[in-house]
């Protein structure tokens, strides 16, 4: 379960970046079939919840978790986010071999940044790479 909070912790920095707002995440299972429900909530207590099988390699985890999570934040703070740099779409994940790395949809290749880095050192803004 804590690999599954880690990886939790970096899509939710990630997202944090622009936004003063931060869920709670909740876990429960696993499930008949191995799965574990994660519940992301707001504080009104507005939530959107997912399953993911930790059985599978921490890239395909951590790629479920930064292509689901954005969607919650999305409905619970109506914001997508991490932004790309410079403009006002938001990244989208991207598995690379065992990297998982948000990168712009509108113009795949110009701009990337791996999952957990974003607004760190330069990463997801102008000039980061």
């Amino acid at each position: 379960m804590s690999n599954l909070m880690d990886l939790v912790e970096l899509v939710v920095r990630d997202l944090s970046v622009e936004t003063d707002s931060r869920p709670s995440v909740t876990y429960s299972g696993p499930d008949g079939q191995g799965c574990v429900e994660i519940l992301v909530e707001d504080a009104s207590g507005m939530g959107v919840g997912f399953t993911v099988d930790p059985a599978a390699s921490r890239a395909e985890i951590l790629y479920e978790m930064a292509y689901r999570i954005p969607d919650a934040y999305v409905e619970l703070y109506a914001v997508g986010l991490p932004v790309v740099p410079g403009t006002e779409r938001p990244a989208t994940p991207r598995m690379l071999a065992d990297t998982v790395v948000w990168e712009d949809p509108g113009d795949r290749g110009t701009w990337s940044c791996p999952v957990g880095e974003y607004g760190q050192a330069g990463e997801g803004r102008p000039g980061g790479d």
